[in-house]
């Protein structure tokens, strides 16, 4: 079941909030583990959180 979303847009919503943009294209259960993933990366160390937050941004625009 997957929302029709321009992938900007779902990257844009990862930028926001991390895995928002995989949710809103559907796929609720990847959104929030990206969220999860993130959150804990932030947690542990600045820069874990931010490679993972841009994974998390290119993810959502590329994948369908």
């Amino acid at each position: 079941m997957s929302t029709i979303v321009d992938p900007s847009t779902a990257a844009f919503l990862s930028f926001l909030i991390p895995g928002w943009g995989q949710m809103r294209r559907g796929r609720r259960i990847e959104g929030l583990i990206w969220l999860i993933a993130v959150v804990a990366g932030y947690f542990l160390f600045i820069l874990p959180g931010l490679i993972l937050h841009v994974l998390c941004m290119i993810e959502a625009y590329w994948r369908e």
